[in-house]
């Protein structure tokens, strides 16, 4: 069950982000359970897994529900690396560190997208955008980040643990 919590954890958030959120959704605002999952997972494993699976996952979720491959393994293969900074570190057993990451990585691929939307030509009002969706996006993922972690770390505990040893050796 431990090898299983990453994978199955994936899958919610990609149950979450795809189907749940675009229905329940507030005038558009929803989390990004996936940048929880990725950002989590850089804490607890590095910053080489965590790149690594944000890119894979990024990847998958462009294939499947992008209109333009590679913005999103971009975005979510920096937030996996940037939560692997803090990957062994005495702080970053503290739901605040994957939460901070969550935050700035959140804004980061908010800002990419709009370049995205940019670039192809679409129009609109930066300030609007960024107080009407970006910012609220923002917390509510930072809010839904800290449970994630909270349960990452309980079931990847006997895996991290392993890891820290064998690196010592």
């Amino acid at each position: 069950m431990r090898r299983a919590a990453l994978p199955i954890a994936l899958l919610i958030g990609i149950y979450l982000d795809s189907i749940l959120f675009c229905r329940l959704n507030i005038s558009g605002i929803r989390p990004d359970a996936l940048l929880a999952v990725v950002v989590s997972a850089g804490v607890l494993l590095g910053s080489v897994k965590g790149g690594l699976l944000g890119v894979g996952i990024g990847l998958f979720m462009d294939v499947l529900f992008g209109k333009c491959v590679g913005l999103s393994a971009i975005a979510y293969m920096v937030a996996g690396a940037a939560g692997g900074m803090f990957y062994q570190k005495f702080y970053a057993d503290n739901v605040i560190v994957p939460a901070g990451v969550a935050a700035v990585s959140a804004l980061l691929k908010e800002h990419i997208m709009m370049l995205a939307v940019r670039l192809s030509g679409g129009t609109f009002s930066y300030a609007e955008m960024v107080g009407a969706y970006v910012l609220p996006s923002m917390l509510l993922t930072v809010a839904l980040t800290m449970p994630v972690h909270v349960i990452l770390k309980r079931a990847l505990a006997r895996q991290v643990r392993t890891e820290h040893r064998a690196g010592r050796a």
